[in-house]
């Protein structure tokens, strides 16, 4: 039975029995784990108490050769994102995350870069006000999109690799993950100053984007289109969606429609 180290965020977690609870951690440097934290209610546990959602941990933990559930040894709060730290909505927006870190965290192995990605725009959402909340947003769909191979080519069509100008009418399509030029068919239109704005997300970093000023309608639109991606992405719409963008629906479904349509 192997014992290893490791920093991760508790990104989900549910009750075993009355005193433990399972925990499924990303970590730092193997990707996803999921380990059953043995009377971790108890005060006197290895966790010094029950897990809590979006926290920060050094944690210990045992794998055995057949796989399996971990057995989580030790666990140390380094740092507290959730409950105490932030508002409701931005608290609604950190489960968000974890939860699509967990979708998409599959294959990350040995890999920090979405365990970074996680962290880093968790503490910047801890402090945003509420337009800078709702960028991190986008930033975080965006970027784990990407960190997945899974985000939109938006810089030149997919079908036919022309590099369409700024003020053209292309569409995106999430059959073909990309844009098309107006020469080519399929996808929906997108409106050019939204493209723009969607490239600015996908270019930014966790500390521009909150600086970053969207018009009420661009804002709705890639709203839309980010929704419309990540679900298609994960094959289900992710359960907290609906609390950070309770009226995803009336955009999104215009872009599965699309997407319908070019299969």
């Amino acid at each position: 039975m192997a014992v290893e180290k490791a920093t991760g965020v508790v990104i989900r977690l549910t009750d075993y029995s009355e005193t433990s609870q399972i925990a499924t951690f990303l970590t730092d440097s193997f990707g996803k784990v999921t380990a059953i934290a043995k009377g971790a209610k108890r005060p006197k546990s290895g966790t010094g108490g029950a897990l809590d959602m979006l926290t920060l941990n050094e944690i210990v933990f045992s794998t055995s050769a057949s796989g399996g559930l971990a057995n989580l040894r030790e666990a140390k709060v380094l740092e507290q994102f959730g409950v105490g730290r932030m508002s409701s909505a931005h608290y609604y927006a950190g489960l968000y995350f974890a939860e699509l870190a967990d979708i998409f965290g599959v294959g990350t192995e040995g890999s920090p870069v979405l365990f970074d990605l996680l962290v880093e725009t968790l503490r910047a959402l801890s402090d945003a006000d509420a337009e800078g909340a709702a960028n991190l947003i986008f930033y975080f769909e965006s970027h784990v999109l990407m960190v997945s191979g899974l985000a939109p080519n938006l810089g030149q069509c997919v079908h036919c690799g022309r590099v369409p100008p700024p003020d053209e009418n292309v569409r995106i399509s999430l059959v073909d993950g990309g844009i098309l030029c107006e020469e080519c068919p399929g996808g929906v239109r997108i409106a050019p100053v939204t493209l723009a704005a969607l490239k600015r997300v996908l270019e930014s970093t966790v500390q521009s984007v909150r600086r970053l000023r969207l018009q009420k309608a661009q804002a709705a639109e890639i709203g839309g289109v980010l929704s419309a991606m990540v679900i298609y992405g994960a094959h289900r719409v992710p359960r907290l969606l609906h609390y950070v963008r309770p009226d995803f629906e009336k955009s999104w479904k215009k872009w599965t429609a699309g997407a319908a349509s070019s299969k």
